[in-house]
């Protein structure tokens, strides 16, 4: 923690100079709540070991840089990166939807000082970008914890699983390989040992958690794998189909380019609609999208698929009669 407060001492007494607001001692000591000696010290420390080229104004009472290029060791990233540095941090901050806890916010309070000392421009950096999701599902800080704690050290993790499927919670013993982020909604896919199979788990349906002291050998890569990349979505089946969509011309101008896997082809057609061709795993999530298009796509194949989006179109407009 004190290497953590020391770096941040040099970050804003640096940030002070650079736009001529001329720090001194007395101004560190109040920021930082140090006394006016340690302050003292940490800007000599500044000046002779970082060979910061510091120089006393008597008129302005504050200190000010003879080479306005100096740059602080730590800080010497191209512009591009301390962006990249950034956006990543704001994805992974608002993807967790506040599960991730006080940890992650520290770093992200400290890499936000050094991006608001470094970037150029007058854009504030923590206001430049932000992401937004939908129907995220919430993780408990304690369960995240237990979930990378179990993941990291190889060991088996316990929970209650409620399953929206069947409407009820069950008692599981999994072993952790992977957590992935899915649009906001963190998921981890183990092998579970009630299914003596691998399953996908969401976090935020998780409750009573635990990780236990056994240890598991980690399992072949190409085990869990297809949860991530074989088919559509997250949800996952036993076998994979293809699902062929024919979009309108209207809707088709929003969906060109669009990567909804990378296994997808297109095809446009003479009249400008598009048929698009991923390979899916579980109906009822490849459902939801194409159903989220009303009458601006048709099933092409398969028929079942066809055949079932068909009766919910004509379940759903009962309901406006």
């Amino acid at each position: 923690m004190g290497d953590q407060l020391f770096l941040e001492r040099f970050i804003w007494f640096d940030n002070e100079a650079r736009h001529g607001r001329y720090p001194n001692a007395t101004k560190l000591a109040d920021q930082f709540e140090l006394s006016t000696k340690t302050a003292h010290r940490s800007i000599d420390y500044f000046r002779d070991r970082l060979q910061a080229p510091l120089e006393y104004d008597d008129s302005r009472k504050g200190y000010f840089y003879t080479d306005p290029t100096f740059q602080l060791p730590i800080m010497r990233l191209s512009q591009d990166e301390l962006l990249a540095l950034l956006i990543s941090r704001k994805l992974i901050t608002e993807a967790s939807a506040g599960s991730i806890g006080e940890e992650l916010g520290n770093i992200a309070t400290h890499l936000g000082s050094l991006l608001a000392a470094s970037l150029p421009g007058k854009a504030r950096p923590e206001e430049a970008f932000s992401f937004r999701w939908k129907g995220i599902s919430p993780t408990d800080p304690v369960i995240f914890q237990n979930v990378t704690a179990a993941l990291i050290q190889g060991r088996l993790l316990s929970f209650c699983y409620y399953s929206p499927t069947s409407s009820n919670s069950t008692m599981r013993t999994v072993e952790p390989h992977h957590m992935v982020n899915y649009l906001g909604t963190w998921h981890l896919i183990a092998f579970c040992h009630m299914r003596n199979e691998w399953r996908d788990f969401v976090l935020g349906r998780m409750t009573l958690c635990k990780v236990e002291a056994e240890e598991f050998a980690i399992r072949p890569k190409g085990q869990w794998q297809p949860f991530l990349e074989n088919t559509f979505g997250i949800f996952q089946n036993r076998e994979s189909f293809n699902v062929k969509l024919r979009f309108s011309p209207e809707r088709s101008r929003w969906i060109r380019g669009e990567v909804w896997h990378e296994g997808q082809t297109e095809e446009l057609l003479e009249d400008g609609s598009l048929v698009l061709t991923i390979p899916a795993s579980h109906e009822v999530e490849i459902m939801m999208e194409i159903l989220k298009h009303g009458s601006h796509v048709e099933v092409l194949e398969p028929e079942w698929i066809r055949e079932r989006v068909s009766a919910e179109l004509v379940a759903a407009a009962s309901r406006y009669k």
